[in-house]
């Protein structure tokens, strides 16, 4: 036992010698850790070389791990503090058309009355609503008998003005009732409509139309060619044709008077006018002399339309015509004129001066039949009581005629029947002596044949029957 215990301690020693060898080795052979590379030398950390075999226990605690680093994104750019673009501005405008008064025949039997229709469109810009204000006057001879406004349009017939709040692109129309005085066609002159939002203004002229008068001796006619398509509006020419022919028997004095409508000037006479002179500001007279019976004088006048009147466009103007016979009165007929042409490029077509149905109108109607059917007061009758009148008389005749055949198929059913009971019924043979009494004995019917059986006769004698009636006959007897 000895012997293992030595060998170890030999190899303890051995090993203690051998590390001693070791660390004596280290300190002779190893650089100062003061001392400084030469030129060319690299310096190296120094190894720590274990002293003792005893394993080293690793740390329990672990090294901290880095987050990964996170990159934020760069806040955004502040924006850019531009101030907002001004609002367009409002654009205060419209659009008005006027109608011509048209008067028809009815004018040369006593009835002058016409209708004047102003139609105002708001054509402004950012503008919402807008009010348009206006008033018109007619001209001597023709007065305001009423009027009435649609579609936003509101008057004020004692004032003779209106006024329309209108949305952007809105309509509105004003109805004007005109009443035109007999001889007013031979001197009527036009009328004017003035319209304006704030300073934007717009003026328009009233023009009278009359139909032929029924004047013998003397026939007048005039024609005005359209004006070509333009693209803007422009001073422009136009020939009127005027036609004027004696229809008497006898040779007479002719004359013609042109009235032109605003913006428009007469600028030339024909060659056959002998004298011709300015009669008013708008009203030029042409003498032609002497017209033969029958014969006919053609003239050609020319006329000038400013830009102004051609953007108004449709215009009516008039042509008085004057017969003179020796020793008579003075005969004057009048025609009309219209100068028209295609709207401009870019230009809207004229308003629509239709006149709408009027709704004073018809509240005066009802209010008219109303009050008449409450108060019974003998005016003018409508022809509904009439028409009731004769529908319910033929119902009555219906039903009399009705009820007269079902009463006469009644009594003809009833006849009938009576018949059938006369021809039933029979004569009884009172019961002999000696024979059978009790009820059996009465109902005993009698021998006579069915075909001689006497029909039952009417009560009451009868002229030279010998009958007399069985109930009076009873009473008889009783009274026996």
């Amino acid at each position: 036992m000895e012997a293992p215990s030595g060998r170890r301690t030999t190899r303890r020693l051995r090993a203690g010698s051998f590390v001693l060898l070791a660390a004596a080795c280290a300190l002779l052979f190893a650089v100062p850790a003061h001392a400084e590379p030469g030129d060319g030398e690299t310096s190296t950390a120094p190894v720590e070389t274990p002293t003792t075999d005893v394993p080293t226990q690793e740390p329990t605690t672990t090294a901290p791990t880095e987050a990964p680093a996170t990159t934020e994104a760069p806040p955004p750019p502040p924006p850019a503090t531009t101030a907002a673009p001004p609002p367009p501005p409002a654009a205060h405008r419209f659009k008005m058309t006027v109608s011509t008064v048209s008067l028809g025949d009815a004018y040369w039997q006593g009835d002058g009355t016409g209708e004047l229709v102003v139609a105002v469109k708001n054509t402004g810009e950012n503008v919402g609503k807008d009010t348009v204000t206006g008033f018109y006057a007619l001209p001597s001879g023709a007065q305001a008998a009423g009027a009435y406004g649609t579609g936003g349009c509101a008057v004020a017939p004692a004032a003779l003005s209106f006024s329309c709040t209108l949305p952007e692109q809105g309509l509105g129309q004003v109805v004007v009732k005109v009443n035109v005085d007999q001889g007013a066609w031979k001197t009527i002159g036009i009328g004017q409509v003035t319209a304006a939002i704030g300073q934007y203004q717009r003026i328009a002229p009233i023009a009278f139309a009359f139909t032929t008068p029924p004047t013998p001796g003397i026939e007048l006619n005039t024609s005005a060619p359209p004006l070509p398509a333009a693209a803007a509006a422009q001073d422009e020419l136009l020939q009127l044709a005027v036609r004027l022919r004696n229809t008497g028997a006898t040779r007479a004095a002719g004359a013609v008077e042109i009235v032109t409508p605003p913006g428009v000037d007469l600028v030339t006479f024909p060659s056959v006018c002998r004298s011709h002179k300015r009669v008013g500001p708008d009203r030029d007279r042409c003498e032609l002399g002497d017209i033969a019976a029958g014969k006919e004088v053609s003239t050609a006048f020319g006329m000038t339309v400013s830009a102004a009147a051609r953007a108004e466009l449709p215009l009516t103007g008039a042509v008085h015509g004057y017969l003179v016979p020796p020793g008579q009165d003075m005969i004057e007929t009048r025609y009309d004129f219209k100068i028209t042409a295609p709207p401009l490029v870019g230009v809207e077509a004229p308003l629509p001066t239709s006149a709408p149905p009027s709704p004073v109108a018809q509240r005066t109607f009802e209010t008219d039949f109303s009050l008449r059917k409450q108060s019974n007061d003998g005016g003018t009758m409508s022809s509904l009581p009439i028409v009731g009148g004769i529908v319910g008389l033929v119902a009555i005749v219906g039903a009399l005629v009705v009820f007269s055949v079902r009463r006469r198929m009644r009594d003809d059913v009833e006849d009938d029947a009576l018949s059938a009971d006369e021809v039933e019924d029979v004569v009884l043979v009172p019961a002999q002596s000696g024979g059978p009494t009790g009820p059996s004995a009465a109902l005993t019917r009698s021998p006579i044949p069915r075909s001689l059986t006497l029909p039952r006769l009417p009560s009451g004698p009868v002229a030279g029957s010998g009958f007399r009636d069985r109930e009076r006959a009873g009473r008889d007897e009783d009274g026996d």
